[in-house]
């Protein structure tokens, strides 16, 4: 019996090895077209392989495809040329995914008396949002093209003589689009929680405050906020909002 059993072997080995084929000779659209179902990471490491698929990895219109699919025709309709470089995009694209200035947030009464924007050379990007005093927060954006994965939701901040008159919640909150696309994380400071904080920190500090962490399980816009409906007043004698970022437990760069 034991010839058999070799025979057997040696019929699976042929059937696998008739089975397999080289790439490289793909027609070129059809690599392409493939290609057009990678993210970007996986691209470049298909680049990484041979010669043939490094040609591939670097055509432009398959980094636009790219681009398209997951963070939205809106994302390059503005780039009517076919000279923009479609792979520094997606990569532009995918580090602002994670991380965005306070700045670049929609900001309800951003109007010099009550919030504005204020020049910080100890800030990356030279500028934030400085809360003098509000009676009705509100601040949100949305990061589009999110990659599945656990986040925390992490906002850098300084506070000096900062005062609430108010025992309503301050609420730090990011949410997927839908709920079915993952979990959701809201996380509430309130009078005490700002003192000890400055406290911790010290006053004009910059620090990072984690708010928690919730999951993405879809790829899909997140939409971050911080609201209140105070019935007083939130005073920030120097509150400073530098930015907000997504840091990840389970990728370093999404790609």
């Amino acid at each position: 019996m034991a010839p058999i059993k070799t025979e057997r072997r040696l019929h699976l080995q042929s059937e696998s090895q008739s089975c397999s084929f080289d790439t490289t000779t793909l027609p070129e659209l059809v690599a392409e077209h493939i290609a057009t179902f990678l993210d970007g990471k996986d691209l470049i490491n298909l680049g990484k392989t041979s010669k043939f698929w490094n040609e591939i990895s670097r055509k432009n219109f398959i980094w636009k495809t790219l681009v398209e699919k997951r963070f939205g025709r809106q994302a390059t309709s503005e780039y009517g040329s076919s000279e923009v470089e479609y792979k520094k995009l997606f990569y532009k694209l995918a580090a602002s995914a994670v991380k965005k200035p306070a700045t670049a947030f929609q900001v309800v009464h951003l109007n010099g008396k009550y919030l504005e924007k204020a020049k910080d050379s100890e800030s990356e990007f030279g500028e934030v949002i400085q809360l003098n005093a509000v009676c009705w927060l509100e601040i949100d954006t949305n990061f589009i093209g999110v990659l599945p994965g656990k986040y925390s939701l992490v906002w850098r901040m300084k506070l000096d003589g900062v005062y609430v008159n108010t025992e309503a919640p301050i609420s730090f909150r990011a949410r997927p689009e839908k709920p079915s696309y993952g979990t959701e994380v809201c996380f509430s400071w309130k009078s005490n929680d700002f003192l000890e904080a400055q406290r911790l920190h010290g006053r004009g500090k910059w620090f990072e405050q984690n708010m928690g962490s919730f999951e993405v399980t879809t790829p899909c816009k997140v939409y971050v906020e911080i609201t209140a409906r105070i019935t007083h007043c939130l005073r920030g004698g120097a509150t400073v909002l530098q930015e907000t970022r997504m840091a990840s437990s389970n990728r370093s760069v999404a790609l």
